[in-house]
Parts: structure tokens; C-alpha cells; sequence
């Protein structure tokens, strides 16, 4: 089948797959380029790239985890505040596909329209 490099990031305080990039090539050429996704990944809230810290944990032969870590001052504060993103980065391959079925659309009836 294919290699995909999959994103991971907590939305609502759940992890949710946000990315899916589908490589050419084979299992090393995934991991290359997940390798390249944990070290350019951005926050998921526009703060200014040049400006995050990041932390990049290799979990296992094919999945990282990366901290993003930003500070910013907030108006009357004493110090920054410092906040901090998690990424997941995992390569895997896709093994099953089944192509999705659109829904009907719904039928006129008694309250239909």
C-alpha cells in the first residue's frame, strides 16, 4: 500500500489526527519525512514561528512527540506567561482502504419539505 506521515494535536482536550501526508517511496522515506514535520511543525495558534521553543522526543522507531513552547506578556502581568503546545508525528502505513459511501439525501415525506 502507501506511507503516510500522520499529525496528531489536542483539540478540545482530545487527541485529534490533523494531518495527513501521504509520501512517495517506502517506509524510509516517511521517516525522513516526519524526521523534517517534528523540526518545522508550527503552533496551532498564530504565534510568530521565530519565537517558540521546541522539544522533539522520539518515542519509538516511527513516532515523536514535540513540545512548543511559547511566552508572551500579558498587559499588567509581572512576568511572561508561558504556554505549551504537544504534537504527535507518527509514520504508518496504510494497510486497508474502503471508499465512503455519500449519504442519501433525505426523503419528502409527511414533514419533509
Amino acid at each position: 500500500m502507501s506511507w503516510y506521515v500522520l499529525v496528531e494535536r489536542i483539540r478540545r482536550g482530545e487527541w485529534e489526527l490533523a494531518e495527513k501526508i501521504s509520501v512517495e517511496g517506502g517506509e524510509e522515506e516517511a521517516l525522513a519525512r516526519a524526521e523534517t514535520v517534528t523540526r518545522t511543525c508550527v503552533p496551532l495558534y498564530g504565534i510568530d514561528a521565530s519565537r517558540y521553543g521546541r522539544l522533539v522526543f522520539r518515542t519509538s522507531p516511527a513516532s515523536w512527540l514535540v513540545e512548543l513552547r511559547s511566552s508572551i506578556w500579558v498587559k499588567g502581568d509581572k512576568s511572561p506567561i508561558t504556554s505549551a503546545e504537544h504534537v504527535n508525528v507518527r509514520v504508518a502505513e496504510l494497510v486497508h482502504m474502503q471508499e465512503l459511501i455519500p449519504a442519501d439525501p433525505p426523503k419528502k415525506g409527511l414533514f419533509g419539505r
